[in-house]
């Protein structure tokens, strides 16, 4: 491929994180760009900023990291490839081609191109190019290909990545993309159409939530709620500390109990600190954890959104203290009234270790429910996440 030098200079004081989170505010589909190496074996990568160039010639783009060995490869494989736009239901394909170092299209079907590249069954549409010119352009280079011929596949619904997740026009589904969530959004994939079902029968959102070192991430969700604060909640990290995080507490050894407890301890008073000392025994006991009250945990959700958000004016102190107010709500030991808000359900999901993977958290109407809906909302969501236990070879302890 010929490169046109055309490279930019100088210092930006613009912090990365910041820049992450304003442009990705902004909805890119994701393609995969295949090509096939001197060997004839189909290689590719994931891309998240393809676009439309021109129609008189017909011209697209793509912006490959300067320093991907996937880009090498088909870089090195010659000046033909072809753009793969991926369907809303083809995220595990997306995160094959973007993690795997080798043999990236194992499992995944394809069949070529007029041209004699990959074209991924199942995808919304496919492009064949030749690259005319490749610009410098920070820490990307920017890929100008004629289009030589192109079709529309067998997919519906484009894959679209937004505020750090994947989804489609309507988001009914959306997973986290961090690089730290690689194992736990594979299992989110094999689980998924138990969190579509449970969400599609309550009309609300389930979502996915893993443990992350000392942060409990959401991962993955399905569906919508009406009690949320914002768009969405995926992406949102939240420390591991009491009262959120109760069922890896209630599996988890002493010293994971004893971290649940310690970060928080400050912000509580004795009595409500001993009676979180005795609620992993109480989830594990009953199999799942609860949340009562909107008022509080509405805010204690809109502090948490500010802090993933990197508002200056919201720290991690506030954050806790907020978490602090939620306390009493959460898991209380006493027999429910006839009517509560149920904020929420929360639910272990196990791995092959017989460890908590995920939890799955079951979000709850606006309206006050009875006990006999809260019982409803219970037994739905432990089959839930005993077949999600299935889904992914899980053991229960």
């Amino acid at each position: 491929m010929t490169i046109t030098a055309t490279s930019t200079t100088g210092s930006s004081t613009v912090d990365p994180a910041r820049f992450r989170q304003v442009l990705g505010q902004y909805p890119t589909g994701v393609v995969v760009v295949t090509a096939l190496d001197a060997t004839g074996t189909a290689i590719g990568m994931t891309v998240g900023s393809f676009t439309s160039v021109s129609l008189d010639p017909p011209l697209v783009a793509f912006l490959p990291d300067k320093n991907s060995s996937s880009w090498r490869a088909l870089r090195e494989s010659g000046d033909r490839f072809c753009v793969n736009v991926l369907d809303a239901d083809q995220e595990d394909v997306c995160r094959a081609i973007a993690t795997r170092k080798t043999d990236k299209f194992a499992g995944i079907d394809w069949h070529p191109s007029p041209g004699g590249n990959p074209v991924v069954d199942g995808a919304v549409a496919w492009i064949d190019c030749v690259a005319e010119q490749v610009h410098d352009a920070g820490d990307h280079q920017i890929v100008v290909g004629r289009v030589l011929d192109l079709d529309l596949g067998d997919g519906d619904s484009p894959l679209l990545f937004f505020r750090g997740g994947y989804g489609s026009f309507m988001p009914h589904s959306l997973a986290a993309s961090d690089a730290d969530l690689l194992d736990q959004l594979r299992l989110v994939d094999l689980a998924r159409p138990h969190l579509e079902e449970l969400a599609d029968r309550f009309g609300t959102e389930v979502t996915a939530i893993a443990l992350v070192r000392d942060e409990l991430v959401l991962a993955a969700a399905a569906g919508h709620t009406e009690i949320a604060t914002g768009p969405t909640r995926v992406g949102q990290r939240l420390p591991f500390a009491a009262p959120l995080g109760s069922c890896y507490a209630a599996y988890g050894d002493d010293a994971l109990r004893e971290r649940w407890l310690a970060s928080i301890a400050g912000h509580l008073t004795e009595q409500q600190l001993e009676r979180l000392r005795g609620v992993p025994d109480m989830v594990r006991e009953r199999g799942y954890a609860i949340a009562l009250g909107h008022s509080e945990t509405s805010n204690l959700e809109r502090i948490s959104t500010l802090v993933h958000e990197r508002d200056p004016g919201v720290s991690a102190e506030t954050l806790r203290e907020a978490m602090a107010r939620v306390t009493d709500g959460y898991n209380p030991s006493t027999p429910l009234a006839d009517l509560v808000e149920l904020r929420s359900l929360s639910a272990p999901v196990f791995g092959r270790d017989g460890r908590v993977a995920l939890t799955l958290t079951l979000w709850g109407p606006q309206a006050p429910v009875d006990v006999a809906a809260v019982a409803e909302y219970v037994g739905a969501l432990l089959d839930t996440a005993a077949a999600a236990t299935a889904a992914i070879g899980g053991v229960r302890p």
